[in-house]
C-alpha cells in the first residue's frame, strides 16, 4: 500500500495544452457573433485525470454561473459570446498528493491578428493555444503512482500533425527564433550602448572646452 511518503529528490513533469478555440457563427441572432471552447488537455489527448481532482474555469462575471467545475475529463467548457476576457483555469490535484492548486492565467481571443484580419478565411477557427509542463518536486509515492499511470511514450512526437498541435521541430523552430530575436536586441544594445559612450565623451570634452573658455577671461 502507498504511503503520503515523499520521494527526496524526484522531479517529474507532466504536459499540459491550455487556451481556447472560437469560430464565427454564421448567422447571429442576438449579439454573440462567437462560439468558444476553454480547454484544459494532454498535448496529444493523453488521460491526464490520473493525476488531476478537478479543473474550475472561472469565466467574466456577466455569464451565468461563471465558475464552471468539472471532476472528470473532457475538461472543457463551450459558451457563445462577442467580447474577449481574461479567463482562470485552476487545477487542483488528488488530496493525497499535499500539492497545492495551481492557477493559469489567458486571454480569450475571439478574432484574428490585426494583421490577418482583412484576409482571414470565413469559418476558420481562431486558436489560441498554450503548453506548459506542471513540474512536481518530491511527490508522493501515490501522486507519483498516478503522474506516471500514463505516461507511454514521447510526450511531444517530432512533427506537428493534425492531432499533435506541439511537437519537437516546432519547439526547435522557436527556439530558433528566439534566439535570433535575443541577438536582434543585443546587437541594438551594443549598438546604443556605443553611442552613449561617443556622447559621454563628447560631453566631457565640451566640459573641458567650456572650462577653458572661462579660465581664459
Amino acid at each position: 500500500m502507498k504511503t503520503g511518503k515523499r520521494l527526496k529528490g524526484v522531479v517529474i513533469s507532466r504536459p499540459i495544452v491550455y487556451g481556447n478555440i472560437a469560430i464565427e457563427l454564421p448567422t447571429q441572432k442576438s449579439n454573440n457573433t462567437h462560439k468558444w471552447t476553454v480547454f484544459l488537455r494532454g498535448p496529444n489527448g493523453q488521460d491526464i485525470s490520473s493525476f488531476i481532482h478537478k479543473v474550475e474555469f472561472k469565466l467574466h462575471e456577466t455569464f451565468v454561473n461563471n465558475n464552471r467545475a468539472f471532476k472528470t475529463a473532457p475538461y472543457e467548457v463551450t459558451e457563445t459570446g462577442w467580447g474577449e476576457f481574461e479567463i482562470i483555469t485552476k487545477i487542483y490535484f488528488p488530496l493525497s498528493s499535499g500539492e497545492k492548486p495551481i492557477s493559469l492565467y489567458h486571454m480569450l481571443k475571439l478574432y484574428p491578428p490585426d494583421s490577418q484580419a482583412q484576409t482571414w478565411p470565413k469559418g476558420k477557427p481562431v486558436n489560441n493555444f498554450f503548453y506548459d509542463e506542471l513540474i512536481f518536486s518530491d511527490p508522493t509515492e501515490e501522486f507519483f503512482d498516478a503522474l506516471t499511470k500514463s505516461a507511454a511514450g514521447p510526450e511531444i512526437p517530432l512533427k506537428a500533425t493534425g492531432n499533435h498541435i506541439f511537437s519537437l521541430e516546432s519547439e526547435a523552430a522557436e527556439c530558433k527564433r528566439l534566439e535570433s530575436a535575443v541577438s536582434q536586441v543585443t546587437e541594438k544594445y551594443n549598438e546604443y550602448k556605443g553611442r552613449a559612450q561617443a556622447a559621454e565623451i563628447e560631453i566631457a570634452e565640451l566640459r573641458r572646452d567650456i572650462a577653458a573658455l572661462d579660465a581664459a577671461r
